[in-house]
C-alpha cells in the first residue's frame, strides 16, 4: 500500500510573516549580495516596536533561480556604539539545503539516462549540493526604529531547484525559515503537475506552450509511506517503511505511530531519522501485542518539511474478540488514562459547531480542559478576505474581526502571549495568532487552572466566499483528581 503527497501544498505557508511600514525603510544594494541600509532620523518616541525580537517579511513566497530576494522587517533595537557592534546588524544566510529536486536535463534527456551518468556535475541540481552558500550572506545595519531591509540575489549554480533553510539573526535571536526555489531554465523538462508549476513559478508556463506537450513528465519530490498491509493480526510484527522520491534529502524526518480510539489518537512509538543523500529509506517495525490488547486501529505519520503523511492500519480476529472480550474489558477498567485528545481535522465547511462532553477512563471521568483550533488558507493572497469567528453558545463573540468580538488581533505581546476574556461570567485566557496569515490559530482555557470548560457548545465560523479552507480542531480532556 502506496500513500503520496506533493511537496507544493506545504511551502506556501509562511513560518513567520510581519508588517512592515515602507516609509520608514530607504535601503541600497551592494554587489556581492551585502545590503545597507540608510538610516532615516526618528525621534525615539515615535517608535513603535513589534511584539517579536524579529519581525520580517519575504516580497515572495517561491523564486525562481535569477531572481532577487528583498527581506523587510523590524527588530526591538538594543543599544549600539558604532556599526561594528553586532547589535548595529541584522546578518542573513542560507544555512543549507534540506531537499535538492532529481531533475532533467534542459532537453529532455530521459530520467533513466540521466541516472546512469557517472559525472555529478553534468546534472545542475547534484551541483547546489557542493556549491557555497555563504557567498550569499548579508549583513544590513538598522535604522533608529529597528527597521531594516536587505536583498538576497538567488545566483545560478549556487542555487538550483529545492527548499534551502534562510536565516535570520539579530543580536541573540535566530529565526529560521524555509525557502523554495525553481529553476525556470528546466521547464523544458517538464514536471508532472504543470498547474502547480505555473502557480508557484514566476515563470508562467503559458510562456511555453510546448513545454510539456511532447517531453517526457519528471515528478516532483514526494513522502512515500509503505505498509505491507491493511489488516494484521494480534502478535504479528508490523513492518514500516518509507522513502523521499525525486529529491535529495538532507534533513530530518520523524516517524511516528498512535494508536486510534473514537478518533482520539495516542503515541505508541517514535522514531527520528536524520537522512542524507539520494532519494533515502528509512524503516521501523512494531510487535502488535497478543491478545485483546492488540486489537484497534492504529495510525502511522511521517512528519518532515515536505507535507506530513499518515496511514492506517487494522488489528483485528474475531475469534480473539470473542474469546477475550471479558478480559478486554477487564484490561481497559484498569487503565487509568489521565489525558485524552480529541482531534477533527480538514473541515471544508463554513460552519462548525463544537460540543463538549466528557470521557471516561476506568472509573475517572475526564472533563474538557482546552479548546484549539487551525485554519489554513489554501489560496495565496487570500489571507486579508479569509478569517475565522468564534462565538459561545450565547451568542458573544471570542475572536473574530468585529468590532464586537472580544479579541481581533495577536495576543502575543512582551511578557504574554494570552488574553483574559470573560465568557459568562468566567474568565478565560484566549490565544490567537492575528488574522491575515495562512494558518491561524487560536487557544482557549479557563483561567483557573484544574477547572474545566464550563462553556459546552462553541459555533466556529470560517468567514468566506468559496475559497477552499481547511479547518483543524482538538479538545483536550483532563482528570483533575
Amino acid at each position: 500500500m502506496f500513500i503520496k503527497i506533493s511537496i507544493i501544498v506545504l511551502f506556501g505557508v509562511m513560518l513567520i510573516s510581519g508588517t512592515i511600514a515602507p516609509t520608514m525603510v530607504f535601503a541600497q544594494y551592494n554587489e556581492g549580495g551585502i545590503g545597507g541600509l540608510t538610516p532615516q532620523y526618528v525621534p525615539e518616541s515615535d517608535c513603535v516596536f513589534p511584539d517579536e525580537k524579529i519581525t520580517y517579511t519575504l516580497d515572495k513566497d517561491t523564486y525562481v533561480i535569477g531572481e532577487t530576494m528583498t527581506i523587510t522587517g523590524q527588530v526591538i533595537a538594543e543599544p549600539s556604539t558604532n556599526q561594528a557592534d553586532p547589535r548595529a546588524n541584522v546578518f542573513t544566510s542560507f544555512v543549507k539545503a534540506k531537499s535538492v529536486f532529481v531533475t532533467p536535463f534542459t532537453d529532455g534527456t530521459s530520467q533513466q539516462e540521466w541516472y546512469n551518468l557517472d559525472e555529478e556535475e553534468e546534472n545542475a541540481s547534484i551541483m547546489s549540493r557542493n556549491a557555497s552558500l555563504s557567498t550569499l550572506d548579508t549583513k544590513v545595519i538598522i535604522d533608529e526604529c529597528g527597521y531594516f531591509e536587505t536583498k538576497i540575489k538567488l545566483q545560478p549554480i549556487v542555487f538550483k531547484n529545492g527548499v534551502y533553510l534562510l536565516q535570520l539573526i539579530y543580536s541573540d535571536t535566530v529565526i529560521q525559515q524555509d525557502v523554495l526555489v525553481f529553476d525556470s531554465s528546466l521547464q523544458k523538462g517538464c514536471f508532472t503537475t504543470t498547474e502547480t508549476w505555473a502557480n508557484n513559478s514566476a515563470t508562467k508556463m503559458e510562456e511555453h506552450p510546448a513545454a510539456c506537450t511532447d517531453k517526457e513528465s519528471f515528478p516532483l519530490p514526494e513522502v512515500v509511506l509503505e505498509l505491507e498491509k491493511e489488516e494484521y493480526l494480534p502478535g504479528e510484527k508490523v513492518k514500516i517503511s518509507g522513502q523521499i522520491k525525486n529529491a535529495f534529502f538532507y534533513d530530518d524526518v520523524e516517524l511516528t505511530l498512535n494508536s486510534v480510539i473514537d478518533s482520539t489518537e495516542s503515541e505508541i512509538k517514535s522514531k527520528l531519522f536524520k537522512l542524507t543523500g539520494k532519494e533515502p529509506t528509512f524503516f521501523m517495525s512494531y510487535n502488535i501485542p497478543s491478545g485483546a490488547d492488540g486489537i484497534g486501529k492504529y495510525s502511522v505519520s511521517v512528519s518532515s518539511h515536505l507535507d506530513p503523511q499518515v496511514g492506517y492500519f487494522t488489528v483485528n480476529d474475531e475469534s480473539i474478540v470473542t474469546d477475550y472480550a471479558s478480559e478486554k474489558s477487564s484490561a481497559s477498567s484498569d487503565k487509568k488514562i489521565k489525558k485524552i485528545i480529541e482531534k477533527h481535522n480538514r473541515i471544508s465547511v463554513s460552519k462548525v459547531p463544537i460540543s463538549l462532553g466528557e470521557k471516561s477512563s476506568g472509573e475517572l471521568t475526564l472533563l474538557p480542559r482546552v479548546i484549539q483550533g487551525s485554519l489554513f488558507t489554501v489560496a495565496r493572497g487570500a489571507e486579508s478576505t479569509i478569517n475565522l469567528q468564534v462565538s459561545s453558545s450565547t451568542g458573544q463573540c471570542v475572536i473574530g474581526q468585529d468590532y464586537a468580538c472580544a479579541v481581533n488581533d495577536s495576543t502575543r505581546k512582551p511578557g504574554s502571549i494570552y488574553e483574559l476574556v470573560q465568557i459568562d461570567g468566567k474568565n478565560y485566557k484566549v490565544r490567537y495568532s492575528g488574522p491575515d496569515v495562512r494558518l491561524e490559530k487560536f487557544t482557549i482555557l479557563p483561567e483557573i487552572t484544574k477547572t474545566e470548560i464550563d462553556m459546552k457548545n462553541w459555533d466556529v465560523t470560517i468567514l468566506k466566499d468559496d475559497e477552499p479552507t481547511r479547518f483543524y480542531y482538538k479538545i483536550s480532556y483532563v482528570s483533575f483528581e
